[in-house]
C-alpha cells in the first residue's frame, strides 16, 4: 500500500488540509467487491469521496454509487495508559497513539472505503428479483431442474 506520510511536527493549531488523490491500487482496493471508478479525494478531518460500481444484490447488474464520508481521528503521542473506564466515548474509539512524530493515513482511507461498502448493495429501491417464469404460466427452462428437485420434496 502506498504510504500517505503526514508529519505531526508540522501542523499548526487549528484546521489543516491536505488534497490527495488516490487509485483503488493505491489502497490495495482492486480484486474486492467493488471497483473504485474515482479517485479518492481526502482532506484531513478525514473526509473522504468516491465511487464504486457495485453488484446488484438482487439483479446481478452493475452500479455506480456515490459515497461521501468524514471522520475524526484523534492523535496522541505516546501509549495509552490503561484505566477502568464506565463508558466508551467517539475520542476513545477514535484515537490513535503515535510513537513517531509521522502518522500514514492510507490504512485509514482504506478502511473507510471497505466500512461504506452496503452488505446488500441495491441499483435502486424499486430493484425486483429476476423472474424465473417467462409469463404467467410458463416457467424458464433453465429453472427446470431446480423445479423437479423442489417437487421431489
Amino acid at each position: 500500500m502506498k504510504k500517505i506520510l503526514i508529519n505531526l511536527n508540522e501542523l499548526k493549531p487549528g484546521t489543516t488540509t491536505f488534497d490527495i488523490t488516490l487509485t483503488d491500487k493505491e489502497l490495495e482496493l482492486e480484486n474486492i467487491e467493488f471497483k473504485l471508478s474515482s479517485p479518492l479525494i481526502t482532506k484531513i478531518k478525514i473526509k473522504s469521496n468516491f465511487k464504486l460500481i457495485l453488484i446488484c444484490s438482487r439483479c446481478l447488474s452493475e452500479f455506480e454509487k456515490d459515497f461521501e464520508e468524514i471522520n475524526n481521528y484523534y492523535l496522541k503521542q505516546g501509549f495509552e495508559k490503561l484505566k477502568e473506564e464506565n463508558t466508551f466515548s467517539d475520542e476513545d474509539a477514535y484515537t490513535i497513539f503515535l510513537s513517531e512524530e509521522h502518522i500514514d493515513i492510507a490504512p485509514l482511507l482504506r478502511e473507510q472505503v471497505i466500512l461504506l461498502l452496503p452488505m446488500k448493495p441495491l441499483c435502486s429501491d424499486s430493484c425486483e428479483l429476476p423472474s424465473y417464469k417467462s409469463n404467467d404460466n410458463e416457467v424458464d427452462e433453465r429453472w427446470n431442474k431446480l423445479l423437479e428437485l423442489k417437487n421431489k420434496l
